[in-house]
């Protein structure tokens, strides 16, 4: 039984289905007049197609266009959706006046073959040289690079522009012949477009007719697409991003809504509300805008989310997307996050792909001259079994998820993503994995960096042995089809890898009739809901943690409280809000803590606004003894400080674990001005903030609190809303990073987590305060409740059941302040006598949503995977021995006796994979 705390009201109940999109049916002709938005894509060469009939105008501003001259001469190549980052959509649309026509203006170079945007002097890029291939603007490249994919021959008479180095494919107005799908002759009677055969049979039937060029082209996944295989009729296979949201631009907007994704905190604050039930509502509301925006174009399907690596060390600059530092907690996050992700109504269908990344032990982007790409961690046998492999055993077994994302990193000399032993046998033979696996973007080229492949040609092929079917890159495709035709990788290694992406294909309602599938009518009215900015404000308001409250200085009451000095480079952010990988978010524009705080409070109290500093980083202290007097003038001063994604982020680790800047030093002169200062933190990573912990009287831990995150810091400080949130790493002290970053040993050189390290925390996992207080007492009859005589015994094969409980203790959770309020009520396990063993582990953990005086019980049981232990060869057990339950204060010590149990054993698993080799 778990008790888990939600008090958002059930608004709405999510419809299924979705309308028809661009794979199930085309227009049969463009027609005379082309409609608003007509893609541009790649499509085969035919004179019958007006489609990709062009005129190229020339003469200078505003005539350097490109009409779409058979179809509709009063219709132009135009840039749609522009980002400098990531390039812009390219559409057909009515010519444009002068001054606006901007967009539409290009420039042929018949010397370098680009097509060139007059406007930022981009180049019109194709995504791949096969026939529906989405065509953008990106950047100019050298040919060596990307710049075959960005060259162009125009043939003036014909009026086609087709790809220099594939004459097949031409530059077509928005599908403007009837295309192959499943409902066009002659494969609307074949047996893979047939939606009630079995999809093993339908696989069976599609597989042998692709090339072996198209094979290798489906298994590739940049940017973001494999391209399809337009001539049977097979769309292409669209990849994303949705860690805490869908990760693309907005959609078209609903009434009352912005069109954009809601954008929630980052996993990291997810995990500190230990709140399953809250995991499992994110995920699907996250699935259900992922699959609405999937229908007006803006993501694909198969999501590259959740990111399950334990945040091993303070520095990385990817922590903030992950749960935390705790392997069960993290398993537990990802068997509910990535579950919903998954599920919807109908068991026929997949609502999206989960994929976990990134396989394996990977928590280090650039650091001590070594990057990501080429650093090989070493680590031992028993770090891996009982640390970094848990959350992705339980990606496995616990959320079925039907993909992985292998890392870039190698492991004990292996890339992640070539190591068969972990992909092939321990995964897929062991762990029952039926999903694929797809490299981190690039992964696969980086074989070479770690000079474990000769050549291109060789890492596809290292790349399939070792388990990796799908390569986000530019790797797999024309070197995996000449790996095949040179005899260097059998076809039915290939084969196997393309079956299993088909296989997610069809689980997802690709090539079905829309008329049968789930999640065809969801649209914009599905994004930016009201239930979804009430979800986003509840976990942002679960999640703030209360690291001190020296006098209670918190909750700020607006009775004595008339000034407030609001001070500080985080006091009026908006998008450092979100921490990374967001999609594009408006609303968190007008949520910022000032914004907020103003809006709530403004009318009764008054709040003086000193930014002091312009940025986290900066070291410009002209502003302070302004902010010292706004501080001094007021009843209380809040000072916002922390981190962005300048300090912390992919590709960037931090140096130190202090505050950068002159943050620090804009703190201790506010507070010699005013004694009442609160310090809120807005990070990812842990902070060493010595000074301000011994100093300022309360100090709030935000995390990167997501669209709405200023309102709920608002909520806490003033207290609407009490703090209930838990950490879900170690804070450490400054001097930490003496340790070696590259040291990835759990145990070694003064350990690292809360289970081993062996230093003074500034603040522990798990730690958190609230505004009331709690008191625990074992429930009678429980397993360490008083009059249970002598220790409590347990025979090691049923202490290793995985569906007995004879470990489960009951805990009465009483409420004894005077105000409501959760807890989260965490079991932490002690071996006694065992070596190696860690100081303490979760094991299980239940949240409590408390009237004051209000009692009740929480259920934790100790499970085998917790329960068991590793020894130095990578051999898990259940022992016999003497453990004890910690929770709270309260103590229970249990005696497993009998054999051992053996759970997993790495040496006899790699002795079988041997002998398959």
């Amino acid at each position: 039984m778990r008790v888990d705390e939600w008090r958002l009201p059930m608004v709405l109940l999510l419809v299924m289905l979705f309308t028809p999109w661009v794979f199930a049916s085309h227009a049969d002709s463009l027609g005379k007049k082309v409609d608003p938005h007509t893609k541009i894509q790649l499509w085969e060469c035919s004179a019958d197609l007006s489609g990709h009939t062009w005129s190229m105008q020339t003469g200078g501003y505003p005539n350097n266009r490109i009409i779409l001259q058979a179809a509709d001469p009063e219709v132009c190549l135009d840039i749609d959706k522009w980002s400098n980052s990531s390039g812009a959509t390219l559409h057909a649309y009515t010519l444009n006046p002068a001054p606006r026509a901007y967009n539409q203006q290009f420039k042929y170079d018949p010397d370098t073959y680009n097509i060139v945007s007059l406007m930022n002097k981009f180049c019109v890029t194709a995504s791949s040289s096969f026939a529906g291939s989405t065509v953008q603007m990106y950047p100019c490249t050298p040919e060596k690079a990307t710049g075959a994919l960005q060259q162009w021959i125009y043939n003036a008479s014909s009026g086609q522009i087709y790809l220099k180095n594939n004459s097949q494919v031409c530059l077509d107005a928005g599908s403007s012949g009837t295309v192959a799908n499943c409902t066009t002759a002659p494969f609307s009677s074949y047996t893979y477009c047939n939606s009630s055969m079995p999809i093993p049979d339908r696989v069976h039937d599609l597989l042998p007719r692709l090339s072996v060029a198209e094979k290798a082209q489906f298994l590739v996944a940049a940017p973001h697409t494999n391209g399809g295989v337009p001539r049977l009729g097979v769309p292409p296979f669209l990849y994303g991003e949705c860690l805490h949201g869908a990760r693309c631009d907005c959609g078209e907007a609903a009434p009352g809504s912005t069109g954009c994704p809601t954008s929630f905190p980052h996993a990291l604050g997810l995990s500190a509300t230990f709140n399953r039930t809250l995991w499992t509502l994110v995920g699907e509301t996250v699935s259900t805008e992922v699959r609405a925006l999937f229908n007006q174009g803006q993501i694909g399907l198969a999501m590259w989310a959740p990111d399950i690596n334990l945040f091993r060390d303070p520095r990385w600059g990817r922590g903030q997307e992950v749960p935390g530092e705790d392997p069960y907690l993290t398993a537990e996050y990802v068997a509910h996050y990535s579950r919903a992700l998954q599920e919807g109504d109908d068991p026929r269908y997949l609502k999206l792909i989960s994929s976990c990344k990134h396989f394996s032990a990977y928590d280090m982007e650039n650091w001590g001259g070594s990057s990501r790409h080429n650093f090989n961690a070493i680590v031992s046998e028993q770090d891996l079994v009982e640390y970094y492999w848990v959350p992705f055993r339980s990606c496995v077994e616990q959320a079925h998820a039907k993909s992985i994302m292998c890392s870039y990193n190698a492991v004990n000399g292996i890339p992640s993503c070539a190591n068969s032993l972990f992909q092939n046998e321990i995964v897929r033979n062991e762990w029952g994995f039926e999903g694929f696996f797809v490299s981190d973007c690039g992964a696969i080229g980086n074989f070479l960096a770690h000079n474990y492949s000769n050549s291109s040609e060789m890492a596809s092929r290292d790349g399939i042995e070792g388990g990796t079917d799908v390569n986000c890159g530019g790797n797999y495709g024309g070197n995996l089809a000449n790996a095949v035709n040179d005899g260097l990788l059998a076809e039915p290694l290939l084969d196997a890898s393309v079956r299993r992406v088909m296989e997610a294909m069809f689980r997802l309602g690709y090539m079905d009739p829309g008329d049968q599938q789930p999640y065809l009518q969801l649209s914009s009215k599905d994004v930016d809901t009201a239930h979804g900015r009430q979800l986003a404000l509840e976990v942002a308001h679960q999640m703030i943690v209360l690291l001190k409250n020296e006098d209670g200085i918190l909750p700020l009451s607006q009775g004595t409280v008339k000034t407030v000095a609001l001070i500080g480079p985080q006091a009026n952010t908006t998008q450092a809000l979100l921490s990374n990988y967001h999609g594009t978010n408006t609303l968190v524009e007008s949520h910022s803590i000032l914004t907020a705080m103003t809006k709530k409070f403004g009318s009764t109290v008054k709040i003086q606004y000193v930014e002091a500093l312009s940025d986290p980083a900066s070291t410009d202290t002209s502003k302070f003894s302004q902010a010292a007097d706004a501080a001094k003038s007021s009843d209380v001063a809040i000072v916002c400080v922390g981190l962005t994604e300048h300090e912390e982020s992919e590709g960037r680790d931090r140096d130190h674990l202090t505050l950068p800047g002159a943050q620090d030093e804009l703190v201790q002169n506010v507070l010699k001005a005013q004694p009442k200062t609160v310090v809120v933190l807005i990070n990812g990573g842990p902070l060493a903030i010595e000074s301000i912990k011994e100093s300022v009287p309360a100090i709030v831990e935000a995390f990167y609190p997501g669209e709405l995150g200023g309102d709920a810091v608002t909520d806490v400080l003033f207290g609407e809303v009490n703090p209930s949130g838990r950490l879900p790493y170690t804070i450490y002290p400054a001097d930490y990073i003496k340790r070696s970053f590259f040291d990835m040993s759990l145990r070694d050189n003064g350990g690292c987590t809360y289970q081993h390290y062996t230093g003074n925390a500034l603040w522990e996992f798990g730690y958190g305060l609230s505004y009331t207080t709690f008191n625990y007492t074992w429930s009678a009859g429980s397993i360490g409740a008083d009059g249970n005589d002598g220790m409590y015994r347990v025979h090691s094969s049923l202490a290793a059941s995985v569906s007995d409980t004879p470990l489960m203790y009951t805990v009465s959770v009483k409420n004894t302040g005077t105000v409501a309020g959760a807890d989260s009520v965490l079991g932490f396990l002690k071996s006694s006598g065992q070596p190696d063993a860690p100081i303490r582990e979760l094991f299980d953990f239940g949240r409590v949503y408390l009237e004051a005086g209000e009692s009740c019980v929480v259920h934790l049981t100790v499970g085998p995977q917790v329960l068991s232990l590793t020894d130095s060869s990578g051999i898990q057990s259940v022992r016999s021995g003497k453990y004890v339950v910690e929770v709270g204060d309260l103590r229970a010590a249990f005696e497993v006796y009998g054999p051992d149990v053996e759970l997993f054993n790495l040496p006899e698993v790699r002795q079988r994979h041997r002998e398959r080799l």
